[in-house]
């Protein structure tokens, strides 16, 4: 009690502009040791998990031919986590057009012995955008959308699934094309890649703080390959192409509208997952 005193009387005796800085610090502690307090004494039925990519489809002009390029990289350290790189003859192949996008991909895992419905999830995050489209693993069904409150705050994007199985995992990605606005954030300005889930309910449970992890960006590549395909690999990506036949004649010159993402730098062997 005694401490307490000694507290609450070194605290008065702060100038006003330090009794606002102290009551700013000890709202935001409090903010964050909540949810944890909360899952020690009630475990949550439902995990969450993030990791950030980008992805991009392009090519290069080398003579004669043309070099094509799909990359998968990990957002947040730039490491490529899966390069495919093809060289066609020039001006004899259809590909698809070079663009890029920005990718947060989810792992929601319910751990619970009973099927969560009517899961709604709202998540912040500056990566987000009106272009902003979302997809799933074929275990899971899910709509989304963007709600813009106004212009200078940050969207949130709501996502409603109907149902997750007992102990089922499933993972949900949303994807934002890259304009020059997100490049400026991402490569220029490098400003920090952030999320939040400010809202997550169910039928089998009210609203709770909730702690996203941030997860090794292999880990859900990897799970997620698994939902897909029932194999244990790494990505499915192929380049998608067709050779022109003889008698056909050769298509316009590339577009170089498009310009190739900054090139990813290397990251020591086993760590390009990591944050």
């Amino acid at each position: 009690m005694s401490l307490l005193e000694r507290c609450w009387r070194w605290f008065w005796g702060q100038s006003r502009l330090n009794k606002v800085v102290i009551v700013g610090f000890v709202a935001a502690l409090v903010l964050f040791l909540v949810p944890v307090i909360v899952s020690w004494f009630k475990p949550t039925p439902i995990r969450v998990g993030v990791a950030f990519y980008t992805y991009e489809r392009g090519f290069l002009l080398e003579g004669n031919s043309t070099a094509y390029i799909y990359e998968n990289r990990n957002l947040v350290s730039d490491c490529s986590l899966r390069r495919i790189e093809q060289t066609l003859p020039k001006s004899r192949a259809k590909t698809p057009v070079p663009q890029s996008w920005v990718l947060s991909k989810f792992l929601l895992e319910n751990v619970s012995d009973q099927s969560l419905t009517n899961l709604r999830l709202d998540i912040r995050s500056p990566l987000l955008q009106p272009t902003t489209t979302l997809f799933t693993t074929p275990n899971v069904a899910a709509t989304g959308n963007l709600e813009v409150t106004s212009p200078d705050a940050r969207h949130t994007y709501v996502i409603s699934i109907p149902a997750i199985a007992p102990m089922a995992s499933v993972v949900v990605s949303l994807k934002t094309p890259i304009d020059e606005k997100l490049r400026q954030f991402v490569y220029v300005d490098h400003d920090r890649v952030t999320v939040q889930v400010p809202f997550l309910s169910a039928d089998q449970f009210a609203t709770f703080p909730l702690k996203v992890s941030r997860l090794n960006a292999m880990k859900i590549l990897n799970r997620e390959s698994v939902l897909r395909s029932g194999d244990e690999t790494f990505a499915n990506e192929k380049i998608e192409f067709a050779i022109l036949h003889s008698d056909e004649p050769d298509l316009k010159d590339e577009d170089m509208s498009y310009q190739l993402l900054p090139k990813a730098r290397a990251c020591p062997e086993g760590t390009a997952g990591d944050w």
